[in-house]
């Protein structure tokens, strides 16, 4: 081994040319994946770090509708600082327009932030900007408030019965980071909110509870959280701590790193075949060197592991470039991007993400250069010493075992170091899956070519017999370039249907508007202003409370685990309702729907997913708190609901006279037999805001197209790891063109010999590359729309809908892509000269 090893520092004194493929498939695939380590560590350590921040202090307490009660006050603020904060949503109007659009309110007492900065321009102190002035009330917004309404600073507008002024616009609000918002954020004291005749009985507002403890560590913010639950068991509050300030947004941030994570493996075991193709081009480029050391009495173990020497130092090389690479990303990301991140990021070297993505390189160099080493292995000498040496196009037994232990410690290694060991087996499943039948097609489209039967044409036939002779591209091309393809077709599917899914399918009879907060004293007459409206329109209601889930069969709701589906269930309060009769869109699927006249005991329906991702069934009982009371009712039946159809609906759903004497108000919908017009949807909205000034507004069409933002937007970082499969798909393809450029040009030359003109040669290599392009396109087209019709239908559970055009762009794309890459790749073939060749015969 000391020799060998010799021997291979040696031989790499004449430079790293050989290796310049293998080095950039191991770099790109091992900087994607600590770059995606890294980032996602940094945002999760920048929630951690401005946990406090985002909620606002060092505990939250939240609950929906109604004020907190006057002993919950006087205990916080015995514990340290108090603040207050109430946010609802309005339609804010211009007094000089029809024009009314949907904003998000928060009151703000004096305390307000009691952690971080508020920005503002002009920037000033909070009271004075807030204060009463005589045009009206003082408030702080959102620019996008201004584009929307044509607002500058000192204009006038009103939000219910108020009217306010724009004293400054909103920067930063220290307790929105990392929050996606449906509509601009308005800053208001609490007398305008008072004044604005708002908060009415029933009012769907969700008020805030923030302290701010003196000097206290991790340990005394979880001891006074115990001890207020302690002391208030049924108050109803979500109770947030600084340590996990919003655990949905921390599994969000870890399930989009997780989905990146993926396609960044998915990348680097594309550049494997590129590695297997580089260790090729490397022994026979060698071969001369490799027939002396056999000839010289080393054994064939010994000069692969020459070879082997030489292999682990470039890619333990390459890889620790690449990871240094991506784990300087999230330190360039704060520089550059810092001001148009979502989340805030705190970047800081951990070695381990860099070890992290290091082994994954390194393993996959392991597992894709077995094959080719001990294929060099069992050559003998005069083989070594012959052109064509490396143009049997097998594999030993022993060598497909060696790969298949290297696959099987790549895949070990990822679920170790996976959060999700389910998904990653998944993945890999899938991965191997995908290269069984890529290899599989391969040798089919070899077969098909070796038994087609002869054509007259030159080109073609000799296209046709570059597809199955020894050494032959097909396999490289398909297993490269086809999981590009496959994870690109796959990828562009999924965000075709998600996008169909949110509003290119939306059903004939789905709602053109929700109306929400729709007082009972004047639900009549808002019916009858609708039907003024809209007299051809279809008008639904329903009551409407707020209430948070708090126990399930008695546990505490914090102490049940729920699976992924349901988890959402448990976080922040749900609309509830009750009803008579069973809702529309939802069937019962289990138990039976109470009589029209129940006026039992407490009995709710849950939406089936829901009820038994919680683990409920028929006949188990759940704990409610609403208005700062718990309700206990037994499960009755379960629904599924249809959510697709945009109706009104509830996960939760009441048996009537459970909340008589209640503040409640009503949720109403507006279909209209044609889809109406943006002016006309503005025209309509602009007149209830002025009409029923606490009536909340909102137009499905603007919604949905908010959601389609958010997609499209997250949609950007899976395009560029989609890419970066492509780039590394060319770089396999070049490796497989330099693995078989010695076999290309002695076959030119011999060609050249026989009378071939370069034309020739020319149309038979591009109709060679056509073939293989079309092959891998279909292949990648078929395997990437069977992908995305499982995670939409079994993981989204959304109907499929196919991407004709999304589709038949890929498959162009690729096949452009493989005619022009081989072309480039063999154009040293077409220009070479016969003398050369032949004196050296």
């Amino acid at each position: 081994m000391p020799k060998l090893l010799r021997f291979a520092l040696r031989d790499l004194r004449g430079g790293l040319r050989s290796f310049g493929v293998f080095i950039a498939c191991i770099a790109l695939g091992v900087m994607a994946l600590a770059a995606v380590a890294g980032v996602s560590r940094a945002m999760r350590d920048g929630l951690a770090n401005q946990g406090a921040a985002i909620i606002g202090g060092d505990l939250s307490l939240a609950r929906a509708q109604g004020a907190p009660a006057d002993e919950h006050r006087a205990f916080l603020a015995e514990k340290g600082r108090l603040s207050e904060i109430v946010t609802l949503r309005s339609m804010a109007r211009r007094e000089d327009s029809s024009q009314a659009t949907l904003v998000e309110l928060k009151s703000v007492d004096a305390a307000y932030p009691l952690v971080g900065t508020l920005q503002t321009e002009p920037q000033a102190p909070l009271a004075t900007l807030l204060a009463r002035r005589e045009q009206g009330f003082g408030v702080a917004v959102d620019p996008q408030l201004g584009s929307r309404l044509k607002l500058a600073l000192g204009d006038t507008f009103f939000i219910g019965d108020a009217r306010f002024v724009v004293a400054a616009w909103l920067r930063r609000e220290p307790d929105a980071l990392g929050a996606f918002g449906f509509a601009p954020h308005v800053l208001l004291s609490p007398e305008a909110l008072n004044a604005s005749g708002l908060i009415k009985p029933g009012s769907l507002t969700r008020a805030s509870l923030r302290l701010l403890l003196p000097n206290a560590g991790d340990a005394q913010v979880e001891a006074v959280k115990k001890e207020f639950s302690a002391r208030f068991p049924d108050s109803g509050y979500e109770i947030r701590s600084r340590a996990d300030p919003s655990p949905q947004l921390t599994r969000n941030i870890e399930r989009f790193a997780q989905f990146i994570t993926l396609i960044g493996l998915t990348a680097l075991v594309c550049g494997g075949v590129g590695v297997a193709n580089a260790v090729r081009a490397l022994i026979d480029r060698k071969r001369k060197t490799l027939a002396i050391l056999k000839a010289l009495g080393a054994s064939g173990g010994e000069a692969s592991g020459f070879v082997l020497i030489q292999v682990l130092i470039v890619a333990f090389g390459a890889a620790l470039l690449g990871a240094a690479a991506g784990l300087a990303l999230p330190a360039l990301l704060l520089t550059y991007f810092a001001q148009s991140l979502p989340f805030p990021i705190a970047p800081a070297l951990h070695p381990f993400d860099g070890l992290y993505a290091l082994g994954f390189g390194l393993l996959i160099a392991l597992t894709f250069a077995a094959a080719p080493l001990q294929e060099a292995r069992a050559l003998p000498v005069t083989q070594l010493l012959r052109d064509t040496a490396m143009r049997t196009g097998g594999s030993s037994r022993r060598g497909l075992a060696l790969a298949a232990l290297g696959g099987a410690a790549l895949i070990a290694f990822a679920v170790l170091t996976s959060g999700d060991a389910k998904l990653t087996l998944q993945f890999g499943a899938g991965v191997l899956a995908s290269f069984g039948l890529l290899y599989g097609v391969a040798r089919l489209v070899m077969a098909l070519a070796r038994r087609a039967p002869h054509v007259g044409r030159i080109t073609l036939r000799l296209a046709v017999a570059n597809l199955h002779r020894p050494g032959a591209l097909t396999p490289s091309f398909l297993l490269s370039l086809g999981l590009g393809v496959t994870l690109l077709t796959a990828l562009m599917g999924i965000e075709h249907n998600l996008r169909a899914e949110i509003g290119e399918s939306l059903p004939k009879d789905s709602p053109n508007y929700f109306f929400i907060d729709v007082q009972k004293a004047e639900a009549e007459d808002f019916k009858k202003f609708l039907h003024a409206e809209a007299p051809d329109g279809q008008i639904a209601s329903a009551p409407m409370l707020r209430g948070r889930i708090t126990r399930i069969k008695g546990v505490p709701a914090e102490q049940v685990t729920p699976n992924e589906k349901a988890r959402w269930a448990l976080e922040g309060d749900r609309g509830i309702t009750f009803a008579s009769t069973l809702p529309q869109n939802s069937r019962v699927v289990a138990g039976e729907f109470w009589p029209a006249d129940y006026r039992g005991p407490p009995l709710v329906s849950m939406e089936v997913d829901v009820a038994r991702g919680l683990g409920l069934e028929v006949g188990d009982e759940i704990a409610v708190n609403v208005l700062g009371r718990n309700v206990t009712a037994k499960i009755a039946n379960l629904r599924k609901v249809n959510w697709r159809s945009f109706g009104i609906n509830f996960v939760l759903v009441f048996s009537p006279h459970v909340f008589d004497g209640a503040p409640f108000t009503a949720l109403m919908t507006l279909s209209s037999p044609e889809k109406p017009t943006p002016a006309r949807e503005a025209a309509l909205l602009g007149a209830a805001a002025k009409r029923f000034p606490s009536v909340v507004g909102v137009s499905l069409r603007e919604t949905l197209a908010t959601l389609d933002d958010i997609l499209g937007k997250l949609a950007i970082a899976t395009r560029v790891a989609a890419s970066l499969a492509f780039v590394v798909s060319a770089l396999v393809l070049a490796g497989a063109l330099a693995a078989g450029q010695r076999a290309r040009l002695y076959e030119a030359v011999v060609l050249k010999t026989l009378g071939a003109t370069r034309e020739k040669l020319l149309s038979a290599l591009t109709l060679e590359f056509s073939l293989l392009g079309v092959v891998t396109a279909v292949f990648g087209l078929i395997a990437g729309g069977l992908a995305a019709w499982l995670v939409t239908t079994k993981m989204l559970d959304a109907p499929f809908v196919l991407f004709p055009m999304q589709a038949a762009l890929v498959a162009g794309g690729a096949t452009l892509f493989a005619i022009v890459a081989g072309l480039l790749g063999t154009a040293r073939a077409l220009g070479e000269k016969p003398a050369r060749w032949l004196r050296q015969e």
